[in-house]
């Protein structure tokens, strides 16, 4: 079994080295990737112990890279990198997410007043960072006036902050919609980075973009160098995971998966199993898996 898409506290994630490591090793998840966003920093950590103390299998160096893909904000993963060039190339790419999430915090304000929803106008500054990011904090503060309810139709996003992220602040149609373009690297950029440190670029989770998910997977696949599709991954439903193995088939691309583990961050995900029936094999490393380092 392997689990090749992983967060830890170096980005959005909760658990630190070596919990991630002992919970690979109770899984026995014979391939880790730790794919943090923007950064590699984990590996940095990960060469002052010793690994074997804790962990058995192999682990594919990753990272997971924000662009932009006709506006809408999109992750590209990394397998195989130098986790060194990464780190200093993305000092040089991307802000803080300090900085990213005051960004998106004030505009998503601005959206709020432009269009009337209903919130204190001290909201920012009573703002206390017990949130994970601040446009989670300003839509708590949203949805505690049922009034706002008429802004969001759909219960489902209404009752789930990062779904009004994916299809509200990421949707160039939507009122709720944060520009990103001009601070997030694009999609050029971001492919030559993960080639320039020796890695294959995959497209993680392509089915939470809704419904501009298959025009994205079709932008990517026809306009840049894309390598891989990750075609196991935690939200997908039977009939998704399929047609993405048959998208590779067809299209001589290579397959991945993962749970997207972001430990406490995310509750309802475990380590290896998803949202519990997650079991993906290491059979579909076969085509791929001698192209890249591992350690």
């Amino acid at each position: 079994m392997i689990d090749l898409h992983v967060h830890t506290k170096f980005s959005d994630g909760s658990d630190d080295l070596v919990s991630i490591l002992k919970k690979a090793e109770e899984n026995n998840l014979e391939y880790l990737s730790i794919t943090d966003h923007d950064n590699c920093y984990f590996y940095d950590e990960l060469k002052k112990i010793n690994i074997s103390d804790y962990y058995s299998g192999k682990i594919i160096p990753g990272v997971e890279l924000r662009t932009v893909i006709n506006k809408i904000p999109i992750e590209l993963l990394g397998y195989g990198v130098n986790t060194d060039y990464i780190n200093a190339k993305c000092k040089e790419l991307y802000i803080s997410y300090k900085e990213k999430d005051e960004i998106e915090t004030k505009r998503l304000f601005n959206n709020f007043k432009e269009i009337g929803v209903d919130v204190a106008e001290d909201v920012l500054e009573t703002y206390d960072n017990s949130f994970r990011y601040g446009s989670s904090y300003l839509f708590s503060e949203m949805k505690k006036n049922i009034k706002n309810k008429r802004f969001i139709t759909d219960e489902r996003i209404w009752e789930d902050d990062t779904l009004f992220y994916r299809r509200c602040m990421s949707n160039p149609e939507s009122p709720f919609y944060v520009k990103s373009d001009d601070f997030i690297p694009s999609c050029d950029r971001v492919i030559s980075l993960i080639k320039d440190a020796g890695g294959l670029v995959f497209i993680p989770h392509i089915f939470i973009y809704g419904k501009d998910s298959l025009n994205i997977l079709d932008v990517l696949v026809n306009n840049y160098d894309i390598d891989g599709i990750e075609c196991h991954y935690s939200h997908f439903k039977k009939e998704q995971t399929e047609y993405l193995v048959d998208f590779c088939n067809n299209n001589n691309l290579y397959i991945s998966g993962g749970s997207d583990y972001h430990g406490m961050r995310k509750k309802e995900l475990s380590l290896a199993k998803g949202k519990g029936n997650l079991n993906i094999s290491k059979n579909i490393l076969s085509d791929w898996i001698d192209k890249i380092n591992l350690i």
